[in-house]
C-alpha cells in the first residue's frame, strides 16, 4: 500500500470527428478527485520501460473502480498544487487482482 499524496481527474479523449476527420468536442471526465501516488522511473526501470513506451517517465499507483473502464487511451489531469492541470498519458495498466484496489500505471508526460 502506497500513500496517495496527489489528486487527479481521469479523462477520456473525444472520439467525435468532423467532416475533415479531425477530432472535435470536449474530453469526457470519467472520475474526479481520485487520489494517487507518483514515483518517477529511475535508472534501469526507465531504460526497460522506454524500450516499449518512448515517453514513459513515472509509475502511478491508484485505486480504480472497475466500472470506470480505464484504458491506455485515457489520461490523468493533476489537481491542486503547483503542477495543477498537468497531464499524464497512460501507457500501460497493471492490475494483477483485477479489482482496481492496487493498480499500477506506467505514464508519460508526452503526447496524449
Amino acid at each position: 500500500m502506497t500513500l496517495k499524496r496527489h489528486v487527479c481527474d481521469i479523462k477520456r479523449p473525444s472520439e467525435t470527428r468532423d467532416s475533415r476527420g479531425q477530432v472535435t468536442g470536449t474530453d469526457t471526465t470519467i472520475a474526479v478527485d481520485v487520489p494517487f501516488s507518483l514515483k518517477p522511473l529511475t535508472g534501469r526501470e526507465r531504460e526497460l520501460a522506454r524500450q516499449e513506451f518512448a515517453d514513459a517517465s513515472s509509475v502511478v499507483n491508484i485505486h480504480l473502480d472497475p466500472a470506470w473502464g480505464v484504458t491506455p487511451a485515457d489520461y490523468l489531469v493533476r489537481r491542486g498544487g503547483v503542477l495543477s492541470g498537468r497531464s499524464l498519458a497512460i501507457k500501460y495498466i497493471r492490475d494483477d487482482e483485477t479489482s482496481g484496489l492496487n493498480t499500477e500505471m506506467l505514464c508519460g508526460e508526452g503526447d496524449l
